[in-house]
Parts: C-alpha cells; structure tokens; sequence
C-alpha cells in the first residue's frame, strides 16, 4: 500500500517535471472516464469525479477544460465555490488541491470539507437522453441503455444553478441538461479504454483504439468536441478491438486489427470487415499506408494491397522464401519501402527487392533483422534496428543518428523527424541536428509509450493509461 508520504513524493515530481518541460497551456491528457462517481458545481464550473481524474466543464464555454490528477487514485472531491477551491482525497489518505489558474495539483492541509451543493431530482420518468441512449426506471432502479442495447445503472442525478442536471452512469458516462425541459445529452470527455495503442487525425477529427479485443474505436474533433464511441464485438464487421492503427483514404476510414481490416463509412458509421487476405484470415495488420492511391498494409505475413475500396485485398509477394512479418512501410517517389521481421524491402516499377540489391552494397543495420519502422525525407532513407536510428544518402553508406532503445515508428512534421520508444517520443531537428525529448518521466502519466502521431502542431503520445496532446511548437529545437 502506497503511504501518504509516497502520495505526496509522486506528487511532488509530477508537478515539478511537468513544470520543467511543459506549460500549462500546451498540454491536456485524455483518459477513460466511462464511470463517473461524484459531480460539485457552481454557475460557473463543474468537477466531475471519474476513473481517469476529475474532469473540470465550464458551462460558460460549454465544452470539458481539464483533466486533473489522472492516475493518482482520487476516491472524493469537496468543492468550496466561494473560495474557487478543490480538494480531493487520494490514495493512502492525501489530501489535493487543484489550482484552476496553473493547473497545477499539490498538497493541501485543508480539511476535507466543501459547501454543499446541488440537489437530487424527484424523478426522472420521461427524460430524453438524445438518439443513442434510452433512460429506463423499473424495479432495480434508474438505468440507461446504449444503442447496443447494453444497459448501465445511474451513479448518480443531481440538480445545480440555473437548471443544470447532470446524470452519472456506471459504463455510458456522464450527461448534461434540463430537469425543466426533462432532457440531457451525452457529456463524454475521454476514452473507452485506457490503455491506447493508435492515433490518427486527418486535421478534422481524432480516432483512437486500443489494445483490446473488447474495446472500441473512439472519435472525437480536433477540438475535443463531438465525441463518439464504437464498440467492438457488437456485430460481424467489427469483431476485434485490438487497433494497430488507422488512417483515412478514399473518404473511408481504415482500421488495422488483430483479425484484418476494417472499414468504415465516415458519414454513415457504417463497418465493413476485410478478414480475409494472403490465403488465410484473421490476420493481424500493424501498419497501413498509401501509396500511388492503393492502400498497402503491413500484416503478419508480409504486405498486402487494394487498389479500390469495394475490391478485395492480395498478396504483394516480397522477394524471400518465408513471409517476414511487417512492420512498416513508407513512400520515396514510386518507391514504396516496406520494414520488416527480415530486414528492409523498396517495391519497384519490376517488383519487390530487398535492400542489398537497390544499394550494392552490404548493409547489416537493414538485412536479415528485424526493422519495425521506416521513413524517407528529402532523399534519405531512415530506418530503427536494434537500439539505433539509422540514416542513408543515395550513394552512401549508412550512419547512426540516434542511440535509443525499443523505437516503434518514425513519422515527419516539416523539419522534425520524431521518433517514438517506449519511454518517450524525440522530436529531432533534420537541420540542426537538436532535439528534444517528451518521455513519461517528464511528467507523461502511464508506464509505456504504445503510439504517437504528429499533425498541425501538435503530438499526440498514447500510453496504457490514455493519451497526451502537446502543442510542440514551443518546445522545438
């Protein structure tokens, strides 16, 4: 059991590591906050209490402005509004208080009190929950129901100035509305499941997915806005949740799974599964990418492609007895580059070949080992291999630019190569060759770095307790 004292430390190094590297203002962590506890309000802000922190709306914004204290355990929050002040109770019995003008979270010698607040409704018989959800009242008490028909118990109903009401529930979130109009719509900020293994955002929108066969893909806009869940193993076209990654093309979005491919439809919503390729099905896909407008993909056994969304997935046969198990792939004009179980591999207008027959010559870092990621900028090749970062001129030998371990995926934003590893992401200056580093230790709740994307400005890092987005702009070498 963790001591108060241990509570405090934590605490201590968070504030001052996030304090270190990044500014308030250019940070927001995302986690899952399907069950929501405990709401105090004012006229102005409430504190909604989950299992991913203390979620700070702002009615006047009508929009979520904060998450606070993830991952330290928060069991109960008391609000003072005259004093603008939040105390939380944490693990092994720390007292919190969080500062809405630094956003930061310390130790506190209050007591633990608050002015009461908020009263629960009469009754809730007749409440409209918008199209997607249905409010039930029988026998067992206050329940809502989702669209797959899964029903949840509400935590809690309570009514605050002006008419506001929020609804708690036990898995569907949280809810905000009118006790007098006797109507409430989803007030969902956050993720189905903790733990987050893809991001992808076409500058418009933001999807994630997780590591989980029963989890669900997550959408939300850039603005973190609008935000809608799917779940999986609700139907045949979407039957495992286990995200590798995502992109969009042919005005669908494409999901990489455990057992194939999935589509769907971006207006409609709508699922189609690609389970079957390469001559078997259910096969895994790590990576999918286009190219020349066909969509490839780095599976299990190798690289697949389709050149239309209604056509059907098959084999681009890569130049070895065995199929390697793909990693990674990336474009260089009409070369596509694929990284592999075995090494690298570029598809030329006379088909696949790997690397020592393009190069001439012997390049141990990118043949017969494992490469989980590639990328070409400016006519270099870059590719990961053991515990470094690899660089290759035409017409040059390959050099070390990076000594890091466990790389996953190299992606480029304008001059900025970043690279992500299991303990942070490098955002490396091609020009300058400076760098800066936004690790877990830095402040980055979670234990493991799973994913990373970069667009407009801004990082997202996806670790096994939600995500982080950087405005990285400030903190660019």
């Amino acid at each position: 059991m963790r001591t108060r004292n241990t509570i405090l430390f934590s605490l201590a190094v968070l504030s001052f590591c996030m304090g270190a590297n990044l500014q308030p203002q250019d940070y927001l962590f995302i986690a899952t906050h399907r069950n929501p506890t405990q709401v105090v309000s004012d006229d102005k802000v409430a504190y909604v209490l989950t299992e991913g922190g203390v979620l700070l709306y702002d009615y006047r914004r009508q929009q979520w402005l904060d998450n606070i204290a993830p991952g330290l355990g928060v069991s109960n929050i008391a609000y003072n509004p005259d004093r603008n002040q939040l105390l939380m109770a944490a693990r092994g019995g720390a007292i919190l208080e969080y500062n809405p003008v630094f956003r930061r979270v310390s130790a506190s010698s209050a007591t633990f009190a608050g002015v009461p607040s908020g009263t629960p409704p009469a009754d809730l018989v007749g409440l409209q929950l918008g199209n997607d959800y249905t409010f039930q009242t029988d026998t067992r008490g206050n329940t809502v129901r989702d669209r797959y028909n899964r029903r949840v118990g509400v935590n809690t109903a309570t009514i605050f100035e002006y008419d506001h009401l929020w609804i708690l529930t036990a898995g569907h979130g949280s809810f905000l509305g009118s006790m007098r109009r006797r109507e409430a719509a989803p007030a969902w900020f956050g993720l189905y499941d903790s733990s987050v293994s893809a991001i992808y955002t076409n500058g418009k929108n933001v999807w994630f997915g997780a590591p989980n066969p029963a989890g669900a893909l997550v959408r939300a806009k850039t603005d973190l806005t609008d935000w809608r869940m799917y779940a999986a193993q609700q139907g045949y076209d979407f039957i495992d949740g286990t995200i590798y990654d995502m992109l969009q093309w042919r005005d669908y979005l494409w999901i990489a799974t455990a057992k194939g491919v999935v589509r769907q439809d971006m207006n409609s919503g709508e699922f189609r599964l690609f389970r079957r390729m390469q001559g078997s099905t259910d096969i895994a896909v790590y990576r999918l990418y286009v190219h020349q407008d066909q969509l490839y993909v780095a599976t299990a056994n190798g690289v697949a492609v389709i050149d239309a969304p209604e056509s059907r997935f098959h084999n681009s046969e890569l130049p070895i007895n065995i199929s390697p198990v793909g990693r990674d792939l990336c474009s260089s004009g009409q070369d596509l580059w694929a990284a592999t179980s075995l090494g690298l591999f570029v598809l030329r207008k006379d088909g696949w070949k790997s690397i020592k027959d393009v190069t001439k010559q012997d390049v141990p870092e990118a043949w017969a080992g494992n490469v989980p990621t590639v990328g070409f900028k400016d006519s270099v090749l870059y590719w990961a291999s053991a515990s470094r970062v690899y660089q290759k001129a035409r017409g040059h030998q390959a050099q070390t630019m990076i000594e890091v371990a466990n790389v996953f995926r190299i992606l480029f934003e304008g001059d900025v190569m970043y690279v992500g590893f299991d303990t942070g992401v490098r955002a490396f200056n091609l020009k300058s060759h400076l760098w800066a580093d936004f690790r877990l230790e830095d402040g980055i709740p979670g234990r493991a770095v799973q994913t990373f994307f970069v667009k407009d400005g801004l990082l997202w890092i996806g670790t096994d307790l939600g995500v982080m987005r950087i405005k990285v702009g400030p903190y660019l070498p």
